[in-house]
């Protein structure tokens, strides 16, 4: 699938789809922009090598060689 059509598919779901889909939590915060509390949650001390992807369309945000120690509570 082009990555267009499938933003385009993922931007026609309407509130209550995503609701369904991504459960409370995730809905709070990926689609009404909440954060989880600083020093929280289980990517706060998480060192595995990898890449992070958005958690409701899977686009890739950053690979984990790009993280660093903020020292706010957000990696």
């Amino acid at each position: 699938m082009n990555p267009k059509d499938n933003l385009n598919f993922l931007a026609s779901r309407s509130e209550g789809e995503w609701l369904e889909i991504l459960g409370q939590e995730r809905y709070r915060v990926l689609r009404g922009k909440g954060t989880e509390s600083p020093f929280t949650g289980k990517y706060n001390a998480h060192y595995e090598q990898g890449v992070y992807s958005c958690g409701a369309c899977g686009q890739e945000l950053f690979q984990s060689s790009s993280k660093f120690d903020s020292r706010c509570g957000w990696p």
